[in-house]
């Protein structure tokens, strides 16, 4: 069986750290900035994601809020 070799820490889209504290060993305390209810995920933002790496990194929070800039919604849960 093959290793997987995606950092679950790095953002599958854009490279940079995805700030994840679910994954993380930091503030465990703290809730993720992916819980926030504001924010969803789109089908089409996470269809970007190349197959081999879907399901195993968390896609940051920049490129979830540049996803919404782009595609007109007016609030970042739309």
């Amino acid at each position: 069986m093959r290793e997987s070799l995606v950092d679950p820490l790095v953002c599958p889209l854009c490279g940079n750290s995805n700030l994840c504290i679910n994954l993380g060993a930091e503030d465990v305390a703290r809730t993720c900035w992916c819980n926030d209810p504001a924010l969803t995920f789109p089908e089409a933002l996470l269809a970007q994601i190349p197959p081999e790496k879907r399901r195993q990194a968390c896609v940051c929070r920049d490129c979830v809020l540049a996803y919404h800039r782009e595609h007109g919604s007016e609030k970042v849960g739309e």
